[in-house]
């Protein structure tokens, strides 16, 4: 396991380090300039604006070496100056020349569409947007709807997100960056796919409207050297399994989602990508295997959505422990059957708790893996002398020992694990 495991994290290194020289920021600057050279140009104007883009491109290249995301932005800021500009000598603008104002936008469509440009956020476009929920915890969380009072189409960019809780609903994070364009006098209808950020409370109910667009918090990664600072919301708390993202350090923090919801975005998006990379490469490497492995969607939601849930209870001080889950395990077992899990022969309840452990202990293994969480030991199944698992003791019983102090007579580890008995 210790070779797969090597093989997965080496793996995943090399994936980090493809895309961080493919984010190189002079490769960039360099890329878009020459792709500007290569435009059509059919009079003086057009060939001045090429060159001066193409040096603008360059230079933010030099000015920002390592991030190519600065590079687009400045690019996409150069354009729209030259398209706001009034025309002056040897310096081009569209304000006052129709021409060069068209092909300015063509040039900038263009590019957006090769992705040389960043694309501009949904709050500094002007579409007017809405969004509605859809029940969901994990998955397609919300819809969201996208309306261009304008007569030019508009492109942007939606997500990253930190949607933020309304007080009575759940906070989400969407986590992926999905470019959308909208044609003028359009609307665009857009699921959201995301993450439910507080298990503590309900999901936004069905077509109820999310909290507005202009207050979900765009997000990016979180700066390598962060650390929880007192003077931005957080409180010093002992005791949490929470892990600052990416280190073995402890948060030792915690925070109000509600209050501070711009100081916790990138500390929640940073911990949901990485437990995704982790059980990604732990599934890829053959490590995972749970009462879900038959559907292989359900099994990596169920899995990242739970293990988030882990790491936002310890960054918020809210309990979510083996018992939690096994709770709402047993009544959504009891929704789906119409059963009183109670009455149930004790191999079911067996079953049911086995895969309780079995879920849990990965839950812990992929926290740990992504440095979000602190691992636990593994649960063990305490059986006592008539085959019965000891539910009351789940999540106390971590060793052998501890089966035998609560009258157990063997032990198993999760749903898949070997029965051992106990001498």
């Amino acid at each position: 396991m210790k070779k797969i495991m090597l093989a997965a994290t080496m793996l995943f290194v090399a994936i980090q380090l493809i895309i961080a020289q493919a984010s190189s920021g002079t490769k960039a600057g360099e890329d878009i300039a020459e792709r500007v050279e290569a435009q059509e140009t059919s009079s003086s104007d057009q060939k001045a604006l090429v060159k001066e883009i193409a040096e603008a491109a360059r230079k933010a290249g030099e000015a920002n070496p390592d991030d190519a995301n600065a590079v687009k932005e400045a690019v996409r800021k150069k354009l729209d100056e030259i398209r706001d500009r009034e025309s002056s000598k040897g310096k081009p603008g569209g304000k006052n020349n129709k021409e060069i104002e068209e092909w300015v936008k063509k040039l900038k469509r263009d590019l957006m569409d090769n992705k040389y440009i960043s694309l501009p956020k949904l709050n500094d476009t002007p579409l007017v947007c809405s969004a509605t929920g859809t029940g969901r915890t994990t998955g397609n969380i919300g819809n969201l709807i996208l309306y261009n009072p304008t007569n030019q189409a508009v492109t942007t960019e939606v997500g990253p997100f930190f949607i933020p809780s309304n007080g009575q609903h759940q906070p989400y994070v969407v986590p992926s960056a999905t470019p959308v364009t909208v044609q003028p006098g359009s609307t665009v209808n857009m699921p959201l796919q995301g993450y439910c950020a507080d298990i503590h409370t309900p999901p936004v109910p069905a077509n109820s409207t999310m909290p507005p667009v202009k207050d979900w918090v765009s997000t990016g990664s979180l700066p390598a050297d962060w650390t929880p600072s007192t003077a931005n919301g957080w409180k010093p708390a002992t005791g949490s399994s929470a892990l600052i993202p990416g280190t073995s350090n402890p948060l030792g923090h915690t925070i109000d989602l509600v209050r501070h919801p711009k100081e916790a975005a990138p500390v929640l998006l940073e911990a949901l990508t990485r437990i995704t990379a982790a059980y990604d490469g732990m599934k890829s490497g053959g490590i995972i295997s749970t009462p879900f492995s038959g559907n292989p969607d359900k099994e990596r939601e169920s899995v990242i959505q739970q293990t988030f849930w882990i790491f936002c209870a310890g960054l918020t001080g809210s309990a979510y422990k083996v018992e939690d889950f096994s709770k709402n395990t047993v009544e959504q077992y009891e929704a789906a059957t119409g059963l009183n899990y109670q009455k149930q022969p004790a191999e079911t309840q067996n079953q049911v708790q086995g895969g309780v452990v079995d879920f849990w202990n990965t839950f812990q293994a992929v926290g740990n893996e992504a440095k979000v969480i602190k691992k636990e030991p593994d649960c063990l199944l305490c059986y006592d002398k008539n085959g019965c698992a000891v539910g009351s003791y789940l999540g106390s019983v971590k060793t052998e020992a501890d089966c035998k102090a609560v009258g157990g007579k063997s032990v198993r580890k999760g749903l898949f694990g070997d029965c051992k008995d106990l001498k």
